[in-house]
């Protein structure tokens, strides 16, 4: 059966600082920031079809809803029935049926410093050169994000994130599987969050704020630059530390401090490993200074033992035992309790 392509092209101002949302499935994302005001989205059909009639009568049906407002603009793929934002979404084969088919490419360009808001199911992501408040939602889709700044806050349950930075960073991520690899000249806060997923980081950390990254059997991966304690807990976390450095805690809370202290980093994992070195990209080396004495830490009741997750769970499920950690109704302990399948009450 012959392919046609068709195109739907999208325009809206909506200012600087305007806000851009986008719900998709499936189709490859590109998100590019530049200097207009206006947003403008080309949405790519690869229709599948016996004639061009039978294609166009198809792209009629396949077209994205758009939903435009004052200083806003909203796409979705077509869907059926429930239209609430966190509904499933609606495939587009579900539209062609008896062998017809689409393939959607969707590329947007948005003010730089636009607010961001990507909801996506099965999609790869590219977002480049974006500086204002971004949010990303994906389940099982990869996300890159280059050239970026500002604000930026992923839920994602199995896909992989890159993120290469340009300017200061406020990271908060939440994740179920996937990794996570992020480099930014300096963070403003961290706060990551994942089950089995690894986090890498690389960048200079705001000693105004506390970084916390936090897993269940993921590892972590630290670049030092410039002054900072890193304080781990967990009772089967093994931790290597190449830089110069200062040991002081317990077998279950430990502190490495590196030049003066400096900023305050928080390791908390079940099983999770961690290693700091030497920064890679930034060309900078960790000083080395005298550090005066740390208190002794008081210990702390031993850390029980965690199964790991439960295969009963789904991914649905465990994201949201992740979510609940996050708000802080729920602790680390509590949260890989009900991760290994024991009930909310334990």
């Amino acid at each position: 059966m012959p392919v046609f392509v068709r195109t739907q092209e999208i325009e809206h101002p909506i200012g600087v600082d305007g806000r851009f949302a986008l719900r998709v499935t499936s189709p490859d994302i590109e998100i590019n920031g530049g200097d207009d005001t206006v947003a403008r989205v080309q949405v790519t059909l690869e229709i599948r079809a016996g004639s061009e009639t039978e294609a166009d009568e198809l792209f009629e049906h396949a077209q994205f809803l758009v939903k435009g407002g004052d200083g806003s603009l909203e796409i979705a793929e077509p869907r059926h029935g429930d239209t609430e934002i966190d509904a499933a979404f609606n495939v587009l084969a579900r539209i062609f049926g008896r062998g017809r088919s689409a393939i959607a490419r969707v590329e947007a360009r948005v003010p730089r410093g636009a607010e961001i808001e990507y909801d996506g199911v099965s999609a790869d992501v590219t977002a480049r050169d974006l500086v204002g408040t971004q949010s990303y939602r994906t389940v099982s889709g990869d996300l890159v994000l280059d050239r970026v700044s500002g604000p930026i806050r992923i839920q994602a349950v199995s896909g992989d994130i890159s993120l290469r930075a340009v300017a200061a960073v406020s990271l908060d991520t939440n994740g179920v599987s996937g990794d996570l690899s992020a480099f930014a000249p300096s963070f403003e806060s961290v706060r990551a969050v994942t089950v089995s997923g690894d986090v890498e980081l690389e960048g200079e950390l705001d000693q105004r704020a506390a970084h916390r990254v936090e897993t269940v059997s993921g590892d972590l991966s630290l670049a030092a630059v410039g002054d900072l304690t890193l304080e781990v807990r967990g009772l089967s976390t093994d931790v290597d530390v190449s830089v110069p450095h200062r040991t002081e805690g317990s077998r279950d809370r430990r502190r490495y401090v590196i030049g003066a202290g400096g900023a305050q980093v928080l390791f908390s994992s079940m099983s999770g490993d961690v290693s700091v070195g030497a920064a890679r990209r930034s060309g900078r080396t960790t000083p080395i200074q005298p550090v005066a004495p740390i208190p002794p830490v008081a210990p702390i009741p031993p850390i029980p033992p965690v199964a790991p997750a439960s295969p009963g769970l789904s991914a649905e499920e465990q994201l949201a035992i992740l979510e609940a950690l996050e708000r802080g109704e729920i602790d680390v302990d509590q949260a890989a309790r009900r991760l290994a399948g024991e009930s909310a009450g334990v």
